[in-house]
């Protein structure tokens, strides 16, 4: 006995919906093919691709060598449609990771930025120094780069055997005035003149008048100033058989013994009704830690002032040198602790031709490393207009970009360079020009070549007007 043959369904009509195997990767058709097809035609991948569907061996040395640094996530390896997956992160066949890293770089985000954002959607082995490369090669992020570099450690400054041996000196302006300050290294004695006019001949009138008055000094350190900077100034420290230094242009630091007395003298300008005593009692004011004043150090005798003094304490006095160089030696180590505690590393020496990004007119400008100076931390730079200029290693920052030459190079002249940096080869007539404007304001063309000194030393004119 036979069941009659039914003709009923056994499974009742479904509605099938299409799957559109590109919805893991929602791009245009033209995309998703051309990413099938550059995986099809990539070696690796498609051998991965074998592997992942026959079964990963036990050891990653039974792997070839090309794939061993897929090793470490090959359970997250997956295959879509012949499209390799690092879990839901595509992985970017060779042919179209240039690609990939110039949309990446596209809105010219920070090099963190660019590979936080590429991790998140894609994938290949050594992605992130990848981007890292192309970001720190490009040359407007270079341009554009705001981070400064980090202050570097207090190079602290050898004690003199004897005073008026090593001076700095520093030009300043108040009230619309302006005046030379000199400070001894040894005895921190000070010295002020106001100026009869701002130009070289006059500022080294009144540097004659102070060495007529404590002798010849062994050495100057000066800023790169238009009046110590020039031909006129070289002579003289010939002359007076003293060694000119001159501290990197815009970095003020490094003449810091000068600068820091500027704002004191300013500050006790402004206190006093009377500069001039307010000097004397500067002047004969124990310094800290040392136990003897600039005076006693200078001229080996206290000062006579306002103050009730017997006369034994005026008489000359023999200053015990090793205790003072021991005195002073502890406090550079203290100021150089405190102040190291808020720096960071030395910065890498740089070599010559290396590229560098110059902090220069408020803004970055590409050059060359030309050679390291005399001076520590410094070295003389070239822009891409072929201006020299000089700078301290905090202004230049290392880069890994390419620029090609620059036609306005006149925007690139720094008047604050000695002229025996700036290249003389053949080179555009602007350039010329510029030059020769820079080197007239650093001899002083332009300017009056007086020598009248006031008769009143430090602070006022020969009137006795204060200001």
């Amino acid at each position: 006995m036979y069941l009659q043959e039914t003709v009923e369904k056994l499974v009742p009509d479904i509605e099938i919906n299409e799957i559109q195997l590109n919805a893991h990767l929602p791009i245009s058709p033209e995309k998703y093919e051309l990413f099938k097809k550059q995986t099809e035609s990539d070696e690796i991948l498609q051998q991965m691709k074998k592997i992942n569907e026959e079964g990963w061996p036990l050891k990653k040395e039974e792997l070839p060598e090309d794939l061993k640094m897929y090793w470490q996530f090959r359970n997250e390896i997956t295959c879509i449609d012949n499209l390799l997956y690092k879990g839901l992160k595509l992985i970017i066949p060779t042919s179209l990771r240039k690609e990939m890293l110039q949309l990446i770089h596209e809105t010219h985000m920070g090099i963190v930025k660019c590979k936080t954002r590429a991790r998140e959607f894609m994938y290949w082995p050594g992605m992130m120094s990848d981007i890292q490369d192309i970001v720190e090669k490009y040359e407007t992020c270079a341009i554009n780069n705001k981070k400064t570099n980090n202050k570097e450690p207090m190079i602290t400054s050898k004690l003199p055997d004897r005073p008026s041996s090593k001076l700095a000196a520093d030009l300043f302006q108040y009230k619309g005035e302006h005046y030379l300050l000199t400070v001894d290294y040894y005895s921190k004695w000070p010295e002020i003149d106001k100026l009869d006019e701002l130009s070289s001949s006059n500022t080294i009138c009144y540097l004659k008048k102070q060495m007529s008055r404590f002798g010849y000094i062994d050495q100057l350190i000066t800023d790169n100033g238009p009046q110590f900077a020039c031909r006129e100034f070289a002579q003289f420290a010939k002359e007076y058989g003293f060694v000119h230094t001159t501290t990197s242009p815009h970095f003020p630091q490094a003449n810091g013994q000068a600068e820091r007395f500027v704002q004191t003298v300013k500050s006790l300008i402004k206190k006093s009704k009377d500069p001039y005593k307010a000097m004397l009692d500067y002047r004969n004011t124990p310094l800290d830690e040392i136990e003897l004043s600039p005076a006693q150090l200078h001229i080996g005798r206290r000062l006579k002032s306002s103050l009730p003094t017997s006369a034994p304490l005026l008489k000359p006095t023999v200053v015990n040198e090793q205790k003072v160089k021991k005195l002073y030696n502890k406090r550079q180590k203290t100021q150089e602790y405190y102040f190291n505690k808020r720096s960071g590393k030395p910065l890498r020496e740089l070599k010559d031709n290396e590229t560098v990004m110059i902090e220069h007119n408020n803004q970055l400008t590409p050059g060359k490393v030309v050679r390291k100076h005399e001076t520590p931390r410094s070295y003389i730079v070239e822009t891409l207009g072929g201006t020299r200029l000089r700078r301290n290693r905090k202004h230049l920052k290392t880069t890994r970009a390419t620029f090609q030459p620059e036609m306005e190079i006149e925007q690139h002249l720094d008047v604050n360079t000695p002229q025996q940096e700036i290249r003389n080869d053949p080179i555009t007539e602007n350039f010329k020009q510029a030059t020769e404007i820079n080197r007239r304001l650093a001899t002083d063309v332009k300017l009056r070549t007086s020598c009248n000194p006031r008769p009143i030393a430090d602070v006022g004119d020969a009137k006795g007007r204060h200001d």
